[in-house]
């Protein structure tokens, strides 16, 4: 099957790749050039405070007049209407994450101004909504599953990559006509439009995780259509689509060193639970050495939990879950229980804690680069169809496993899991790159882009932030400084947010937001 449809993908492959030489892309343009749709708003069903809309738009903007798909909006009415500034655009990341679900809770949590003075508008991007899915399928059965999230030994790194390679077969054998459109340069096309749709001059827009990319690309693209502009958990745009060396030699989700963001922050989050002691935070007390015991334990396939052994993979993807919120409430009470149970007194962890642990680690698995707030059902192959689309990969088992490896080394316990979270877009057939957007990123902008980065953030460690405020011209950096997986929702955050969406007023140079509260404050005691 696979090679089979390498035969009918690759051949076309091998004259598109003469043409996306990697690095350069289209120039920025003014907008899309495409027929503007009429946007028919309804009262949504269950949920009449808010409005929905299906809409039109090209499948290939290429020919705009051809084949078009159907793209879900949910709006936010603006909460006072007399005093409204206009149309704000939300993502949550992903990529696969609904915005749809997410606008309703981004109008809160993106503080008074947002809510009574916008509309609120989420667009699920192009494979994700009800009404045109991404779904992968073909005749070829899927291969037998593995019991890790992610390899740990060679002999297991050939049954992972058949796994994920399955994803990328079914992709392109039977695939329906989005999976070669998939790419954040089409979702940014679909996102101009509506906002042609709506009569904005300017596009105004609130991205998390990989809505971050998706902002860099669009301002990229569109500079001169650049509204008041925030992105927070922000992913580096050059790291993401190619990296520095062409061609790529490391896996994208290795390039973004999301694992050292992951390291960095358990390690400094374990620290600050010996600083405050049981009282606050039930695993202190050399929590970095307890720590260490259960890894070794789970690696020797010695660690149990609710008296069922518990893979190392296990343990590891579900502390990342917990690393995503900005305060670990659960974190330290669970990893106490599965401490008793091998290295303490032997009482048995508490199958919440267990089940707790897992869940969490489902939710990064399915969607790594969203926002922990992130509500309803991830479309799992859209962050195949669009991370592969938008970015360059190495092709064999042995590129993902050295990669791993060595992200091991540096960043023990997370470098293989972020590694191998990128596995099925080995090989990905280039005709899916035809319209994505590749660099250069950053310049001027019509509007100074407000940029937001976690000192200790588990997927996009801050250096993206800083690369990001680097690349457009007037952008301002804001620190949080604290842990977490974007700062959405945080006092001082949300006040710089309100300022800026009320007026454009950036924050001071090097100004640094606080945590609202201990990391353990209320979990413990």
């Amino acid at each position: 099957m696979g090679r089979r449809m390498q035969g009918i993908g690759f051949g076309m492959a091998a004259a598109l790749a003469a043409t996306l030489v990697p690095g350069v892309s289209r120039a920025a343009e003014d907008q899309v050039r495409a027929p503007v749709p009429v946007i028919d708003w309804q009262a949504c069903t269950g949920a009449k405070q808010f409005r929905c809309a299906t809409v039109a738009v090209p499948l290939d903007y290429d020919n705009p007049g051809g084949a078009k798909i159907l793209l879900d909006l949910l709006k936010v009415p603006a909460a006072r209407p007399s005093t409204k500034i206009g149309t704000l655009f939300v993502n949550p990341g992903g990529p696969g994450g609904s915005s749809t679900g997410f606008a309703p809770m981004a109008s809160i949590l993106l503080g008074s101004t947002v809510r009574n003075r916008y509309d609120v508008i989420g667009i699920d991007p192009r494979g994700v909504g009800a009404s045109t899915p991404m779904k992968c399928v073909s005749d070829v059965p899927r291969p037998p599953g593995i019991a890790y999230l992610f390899p740990m030994t060679w002999a297991q790194a050939k049954p992972a990559f058949i796994q994920a390679q399955w994803t990328r077969w079914a992709c392109a054998d039977q695939a329906a006509p989005i999976v070669r459109h998939m790419s954040t340069a089409d979702t940014a096309r679909d996102m101009d439009l509506m906002r042609q749709a709506v009569g904005e001059k300017k596009l105004n827009y609130y991205g998390i995780s990989y809505g971050t990319q998706l902002g860099s690309t669009y301002a990229s693209m569109f500079p001169s259509r650049v509204g008041r502009f925030v992105v927070d958990g922000v992913l580096d745009p050059i790291a993401w689509s190619t990296g520095d060396v062409v061609p790529a030699v490391q896996p994208f989700s290795t390039r973004l060193r999301s694992a050292k963001g992951a390291h960095e922050a358990l390690m400094s989050a374990l620290e600050d639970c010996d600083r405050v002691g049981r009282a606050k935070c039930d695993f202190a007390g050399n929590a970095s050495g307890k720590w260490q015991r259960l890894v070794s334990l789970a690696k020797a396939g010695k660690l149990t939990a609710y008296g069922s052994p518990l893979s190392y993979a296990d343990l590891i993807g579900g502390v990342l879950g917990y690393l995503y919120a900005t305060r670990y409430v659960g974190l330290d009470s669970a990893l106490q229980e599965i401490w008793e149970e091998n290295a303490g007194s032997g009482a048995r962890a508490s199958a919440s804690a267990v089940a707790d642990l897992r869940a969490a680690g489902e939710r990064v698995r399915k969607a790594p680069y969203a926002t922990p707030l992130l509500r309803g059902e991830v479309v799992s192959d859209a962050f195949s169809g669009v991370a592969c689309s938008d970015t360059r990969n190495p092709d064999s088992v042995t590129d993902w496993w050295r990669a791993g490896v060595e992200q091991d080394t540096k960043y023990p316990g997370f470098g293989s899991l972020w590694t191998w979270a990128s596995a099925s877009c080995s090989k990905w057939p280039i005709v899916t790159k035809s319209d994505s957007y590749f660099r250069p990123y950053g310049g001027a902008t019509a509007t100074p882009i407000l940029v937001v980065g976690n000192t200790y953030d588990p997927a996009t460690p801050i250096h993206g932030a800083r690369k990001v405020a680097s690349l457009f011209t007037g952008a301002r950096l804001l620190t949080y400084d604290g842990w977490g997986h974007g700062a959405i929702g945080t006092g001082c955050v949300t006040r710089a947010f309100d300022r800026y969406y009320a007026t454009g007023a950036l924050p001071p140079v090097g100004a640094v937001c606080p945590m609202d509260s201990g990391l353990w404050d209320g979990d413990a005691g």
